[in-house]
């Protein structure tokens, strides 16, 4: 429902509860008659006053308290004074204030604030909208705001009829209706009336009885017009106790017909010559319904231009007697019929006037009081929708519109007129309830008229019925072209705006309307409110409903802007954000409304629609950017609205493009590219330089206060790398998530800053690690076996070297734990590294996306050809990430160091007591392996429980390969102390074959063929200990020849079993006295005894930091005298001759 017709019901139930408290009684003890009382100037608080006082009513003392109060601004009463009333915008305020306002005074100048870029931007923003032309209040948009003289020329829902000279209301013209619907049926003979008490009441009627009207009688419809006549009077709010009155009055109406014509002031002649005082029910009635037909008497004859002057001013004089209501109760009933004869008499005149077109049936009254005829119609015709369901059509709608086709003779209606009529308050009621159904039955009821011809005196009839006031200006229509008119300006001042009026939840009804004013723009009725210029001119030669739709989308989209406009404006405080960044998001739901709700439905009519919303879109938020860009100096701060803007030119030329491919549309000269590009490269290169330094700067500071430690349980890499992917990652998202035009220049840049602070990382790693080198032990002196004769001889002390401070203090922060967690780092950096280049790759075509956008864009505005060179571009960003490679390959290196590492570290270090300094020393059977299986077992658990699962295997690996070095050592290596005999040999094979079992753990552990080929060489070199010493001396002897002629002894691994190096070992710690012999006599060995190997209780704290011994590429550290005695012992070997 509008608010002219909830204002029309408030003032009705007003009048109605004013009526009610007034003639209640306690007024000061007397009656009051409301008849001379206007209601609807009465003061509300005052009668509230007086019932609640028991005061004497003063009528005059109500109508000036009324007109006082609406001086002032509707205010509520509270108690508790929290009610004020507020000049600023109540969506823009808070709660009311909970304290008393303060007391008016002088007012001070207020404070000088500084100006924030926030205002600056503000003020700028209103300036540039003033500029542009666009102002921030758009006509029509607050009813209050219009001064009182000028709300009815806004009423485009009113047919403009000429005004009535009296002061019938809306009521009363809705009684008079009815009262002629009554005599229409009795005049048409299709019906009578008995004086038999109604014995049923349907259920809807009965909450409609009173008291009185109950224990009155009443005349009944005796056919079949009962049932719908009884509707119509509960549609048209009639009493009961009315109806039956007017009923009784009008069963002689026939006698009041001027030659066999009936017309409105005979029935109202004849209800007053046929209905006396004691009829009512309350006097207040009686005084109504008499003032009501005195006005309509007076609005049908006195202002008729055809009565001469004396004519008038008897009409006048008699007239004047009955509205003097009191008086015409107490005089004498022949006073009373003579004023009732005059009238009839003035009105049987002027109804024998000539008729204007000779139409049958016609009367003077059809021609010159059409005004009132067709309002009492438009009653008539409002019947059919339902009053408890407002915008509902009840079910007998086509039986009430046949009932009240019996009044058209008498009230001058045509089947033409009966169409306009109906189809205008079909669409008045669906502008007031928005049920799409009354729209249809509207624009059905058009057609049939539209097509409908009338001969050509009904044609001429038709059109001679002028309304004025149409579209707020004082031009005068004929009465179909002014509610044709009225509902054109209707349907366009919604499809106007229609972003404001209709959305996806009523597109249907936006449909329905958009096709009326379709079916309506042919009728060539102006408006009179065409704009003369349009910022996008439709094209030339269309259609004129092309051109409607054309105006529509343009004048929407127009509207939706000016819309964003304002709110961008009054939000931009709120958010704390440039209103241009706050309109273009804005705008974008705009397109995405249009493109999704209205462009399917308009694009029907014309194909161009959505095309011409989205490039009018783009020109006026350009215009805006245009004027920002003009008065800013500093782009720096503009990042935000650079993007806003980008964006919103995105989601234009995506929704262009599906539209019209690469063809273009017709409307392209209005596109012009915002070039955001040219202006962002060089901020974001200076933000990812700035970038770029902060990262670098965090990494340098997290690595720098790593205790490598694993994250969690799960998670096994260092802290201080997951906070360096964390701070790339947030940089790779906010440069790819600025919005901002890209190019390959930037995502160069950006990848340089991640793989510079990767690198920096692993560098960190890398010189954190320690030489393999500074673990290897010292090589013993070669001796020869030979058991010690005097126990008390002074032995040479074997003491290990201890390597410097330095290296020590590394060494301690390179513990197997921290080493898996290096390990488990290396490996996540890795990994991440994979899932950001795969990332920024997404991301990057994402980019080039939008590049192919503006690129169409520009190609559009220029008219050149799409670019296809953007495949090239593909391939120098696959270039671009073998930046990426550097990282992987520092990676994988740094993680190969650490792996030779880690097996040396957890043998020769932590497991020196245990291992190297104790295993077979003195005896193999006292000093075997399964003493020391439990050890390398925890050594194992422990990386098992810390490594990641991938790098598992190569960690074990490594320590199996260093546990075969350090048992090799042992056999080869360990000095004086260590002499095998041949039947220490099944013990050694089996305490070898117990370690690769634990390797090997039963298929869990590593693979078997690996263990086998890792323990080869052992084995190899156990075997060489079950040769008798002839043997291995012969093969020493054919040996020797290949020695090489510079001392470089190569580690376990580079060892062969039977290399020189490898055969002299094996005679000097075989207890054998033919190899003791051999020794002594060719190369002059010392004395095992003649040496001690120092106790391990003794040099726990002097000990080597033993590292990968026998690391690839190494040689042993042999001392001077040792390899002075080894060149001998060479030179001697290739001369002699074993005996």
């Amino acid at each position: 429902m509008d608010a002219a017709s909830m204002l029309e019901v408030y003032r009705r139930d007003r009048r109605r509860l004013l009526g009610f408290l007034l003639s209640a009684g306690g007024l000061g003890g007397r009656a009051l008659d409301l008849s001379r009382v206007d209601l609807d100037a009465v003061s509300a608080d005052y009668a509230l006053e007086c019932v609640a006082a028991g005061a004497q009513f003063d009528a005059s003392e109500a109508t000036r308290r009324y007109f006082d109060e609406r001086r002032y601004p509707i205010m509520i009463g509270s108690p508790s004074g929290n009610s004020y009333f507020l000049l600023s915008g109540p969506q823009l305020s808070d709660s009311p204030p909970k304290e008393a306002a303060p007391s008016i005074g002088p007012q001070a100048p207020p404070p000088r604030e500084n100006s924030t870029s926030a205002g600056q931007s503000r003020d700028f923003f209103r300036d540039a909208i003033n500029t542009s032309g666009t102002g921030y209040v758009t006509k029509d948009d607050n009813l209050a705001d219009i001064p009182p003289q000028q709300v009815k020329k806004v009423d485009i829902l009113s047919l403009g009829l000429p005004r009535l000279s009296t002061e019938l209301s809306d009521d009363d013209i809705r009684e008079t209706a009815y009262e002629v619907l009554l005599a229409s049926l009795f005049v048409s003979g299709k019906v009578h009336f008995s004086e038999e008490k109604r014995e049923k009441k349907r259920k809807f009627l009965k909450g409609l009885r009173t008291k009185t009207e109950g224990s009155n009688s009443s005349p009944q419809v005796e056919d079949g017009y009962a049932h719908i006549l009884d509707l119509i009077r509960v549609q048209m709010e009639i009493s009961e106790s009315m109806d039956a009155l007017t009923k009784r009055a009008l069963r002689h109406i026939n006698l009041k017909m001027v030659k066999g014509q009936l017309d409105v002031p005979c029935i109202s002649l004849q209800l007053l010559s046929s209905v006396g005082k004691l009829d009512f029910p309350t006097e207040r009635l009686r005084v109504q319904w008499q003032k009501r037909q005195a006005n309509v008497l007076e609005e049908l004859l006195l202002f008729s231009i055809s009565l001469e002057y004396d004519m008038s001013e008897t009409l006048r004089i008699v007239l004047s007697k009955l509205k003097d209501t009191e008086d015409w109760v107490v005089s004498v009933p022949e006073g009373r019929v003579e004023v009732l004869t005059i009238i009839g008499r003035y009105n049987a005149k002027l109804s024998a006037l000539t008729k204007k077109f000779d139409l049958k049936d016609e009367t003077y009254h059809w021609t010159h009081n059409y005004h009132l005829n067709f309002r009492l119609y438009e009653k008539l015709l409002c019947s059919v929708f339902d009053i408890l369901e407002d915008g509902q059509l009840v079910e007998e709608a086509d039986e009430i519109l046949e009932t009240a086709k019996l009044t058209w003779p008498i009230l001058g209606i045509t089947e033409k007129l009966h169409g306009i009529f109906y189809a205008w308050v079909l669409f008045q009621k669906f502008a007031q309830t928005g049920e799409i159904l009354l729209l249809k039955h509207a624009s059905l009821q058009i057609q049939k008229f539209l097509l409908h011809h009338d001969i050509e005196e009904a044609e001429l009839y038709t059109n001679s019925f002028v309304c004025s006031e149409a579209c707020g200006g004082d031009r005068a229509l004929s009465l179909v072209d002014s509610a044709l008119l009225k509902i054109n300006v209707w349907c366009r001042r919604q499809l106007e705006n229609y972003h404001a009026h209709f959305s996806k939840k009523n597109y249907s009804i936006f449909e329905d309307t958009l096709n009326l004013a379709l079916l309506l723009v042919k009728t060539h009725i102006e408006d009179g409110c065409e704009e003369d210029i349009m910022l996008i001119e439709s094209p030339e030669g269309s259609i004129p409903e092309s051109k409607l739709v054309h105006l529509l989308v343009v004048r929407s989209i127009h509207a939706a802007y000016k819309q964003a406009l304002i709110s961008s404006d009054g939000r931009s405080e709120m958010e704390f954000k440039h209103p241009l960044t706050i309109l273009a998001n804005e705008l974008k739901l705009v397109a995405e409304k249009e493109c999704t709700v209205f462009s399917p439905i308009l694009t029907k009519y014309y194909p161009e629609a959505q095309g011409v919303a989205l490039i009018f879109l783009h020109m006026l938020y350009g215009k805006q950017l245009e004027l920002f860009l003009e008065r800013t100096d500093h782009l720096e701060n503009s990042k935000e609205i650079l993007a806003a803007s980008n964006n919103f030119e995105l989601c234009i030329a995506q929704k262009l493009y599906s539209v019209y491919g690469e063809a273009g549309s017709s409307f392209s000269n209005y596109l012009k590219p915002y070039m955001i590009g040219r202006l962002s490269s060089p901020l974001i290169l200076q933000w990812l330089h700035a970038q770029h330094e902060n990262v670098l700067e965090w990494t340098k500071r997290t690595i720098g206060i790593e205790d490598w430690m694993p994250l969690s349980a799960h998670e096994k890499q260092a802290t201080s790398v997951v906070e360096v992917f964390r701070i790339v990652e947030e940089t790779v998202d906010q440069f790819f998530n600025a919005s901002l035009p890209l190019d390959i220049v930037h995502l160069r840049s950006l990848l340089i800053g991640i793989t510079s602070s990767l690198q920096v990382y692993l560098l960190h790693m890398e010189n954190q690690q320690v030489s393999g080198s500074t673990l290897l032990p010292s090589a013993p002196v070669l001796t020869r076996y030979s058991e010690s004769m005097n126990p008390f001889a002074k032995r040479k002390l074997i003491e290990p070297t201890v390597p410097e401070e330095k290296v020590t203090t590394k060494l301690n922060n390179l513990t197997v734990p921290k080493l898996c967690v290096k390990l488990n780092t290396l490996q996540f950096i890795r990994d991440q590294l994979d899932v950001i280049e795969e990332g920024i790759k997404q991301s990057w075509t994402s980019v080039l996306s939008a590049v192919r956008l503006l690129d169409y864009l520009a190609c559009i505005d220029s008219g050149r050809a799409i670019s296809e060179n953007l495949s090239s571009s593909d391939e120098s960003v696959d270039e671009l990430f073998t930046l990426f490679d550097d990282v992987r390959m520092a990676a994988v290196n740094t993680t190969d160091t650490i792996l030779d590492f880690i097996g040396t570290r957890a043998v020769f270090w932590d497991m020196r007591d245990s291992l190297l300094f104790s295993l077979y020393r003195d005896s193999v059977e006292g000093a075997c392996m399964q003493i020391f299986i439990p050890k390398i077992d925890q050594v194992l658990g422990q990386v098992c429980d810390l490594i990641v699962d991938v790098l598992r295997d190569q960690v074990v690996l490594r320590i199996f390969q260093a546990c075969m070095e350090g048992f090799i050592w042992v056999v080869l290596d360990g000095g004086p102390s260590r002499a095998f005999l041949e039947a220490d040999v099944d013990l050694m094979q089996q305490d070898l074959a117990m370690l690769k079992d634990l390797f090997i753990a039963e298929g869990q552990g590593l693979p078997l063929d690996v263990v086998e080929r890792e323990a080869k060489q052992a084995q190899q070199i156990l075997d060489l200990y079950m040769l008798k010493a002839d043997t291995v001396i012969e093969m020493l002897i054919n040996a020797s020849g290949q020695m090489s002629q510079h001392l470089e002894v190569t580690s376990a691994r580079r060892r062969h079993a039977h290399d020189a190096h490898t055969l002299l070992r094996v005679l000097c710690h075989k207890k054998d006295k033919i190899a003791s012999t051999f020794l002594r006599i060719q190369y002059h060995l010392p004395r095992s005894s003649d040496y001690d190997d120092v106790p391990v209780k003794d040099v726990s704290s002097k000990v080597p930091i033993f590292s990968d011994m026998l690391k690839r590429g190494t040689s042993f550290n042999w001392s001077e005298t040792g390899q002075q005695s080894f060149m001998v012992l060479k030179k001697k070997l290739q001369e002699a001759t074993w005996q």
